[in-house]
């Protein structure tokens, strides 16, 4: 499917078996990083919704793409304080970001869309979408830095991250210092898991 960025003009070649049947979704251009709605039935890309049509279906969420290689990061947090300081943080170190508005929405989003980092609100509406995550088999969850933001621990306190299941755990009262903690996040993540996938690396190369 041929397409031409509305923002940008920039042209744009996406795989017919990547295009939904009969569906709307969001595309963003991998040159500006504007993100627009495709029409595949009518093979028109526009930049903003159009106002909803009289009774439309019950879940009519328009599914995400990234350009190969983006950096990913989804947040499902409710406090504005850190939704603000970490879009302004990531987008800075070149992360798409997504944003979930409720558990459902966050369930769909982290089962379709292989994010990089995914950043939780310690909430009771959170409850199950951090059980997800704890369900992912080994390989899928080695793969996502999870974050967790809650008011237990001091941020970034080893045993928290452990007592929950996650990657790393920041204090609610530290939005402050969202730049160093996701650099932090970022940093420990990477060192942990350096040997497992040099162990990987080295085993793919054994059964070449």
């Amino acid at each position: 499917m041929r397409l031409t960025c509305p923002h940008c003009q920039s042209p744009l070649n996406l795989p017919d078996d990547k295009v939904p049947k009969g569906q709307r979704f969001k595309l963003t251009c991998p040159q500006c990083t504007k993100p627009f709605i495709v029409d595949p039935e009518n093979k028109t890309a526009q930049t903003a919704v159009p106002p909803p049509e009289p009774d439309p279906p019950a879940h009519t969420e328009e599914m995400e793409f990234y350009p190969p290689g983006a950096k990913v990061a989804f947040l499902f947090v409710q406090d504005p304080d850190w939704v603000t300081a970490l879009k302004h943080c990531l987008k800075q170190r070149e992360y798409h970001v997504a944003v979930a508005g409720d558990q459902a929405e966050a369930l769909r989003r982290i089962d379709a869309v292989g994010y990089h980092l995914i950043f939780i609100e310690q909430t009771p509406g959170a409850v199950d979408v951090v059980r997800r995550v704890h369900a992912w088999a080994g390989i899928q969850r080695r793969s996502v830095n999870v974050i967790l933001i809650g008011h237990e621990f001091q941020s970034l306190h080893p045993r928290a991250a452990f007592r929950h299941g996650v990657n790393g755990y920041f204090h609610h009262a530290d939005s402050q210092n969202t730049p160093w903690l996701v650099q932090s996040a970022i940093d420990g993540y990477d060192e942990f898991y350096k040997v497992w996938r040099l162990a990987a690396q080295t085993l793919n190369k054994v059964h070449v």
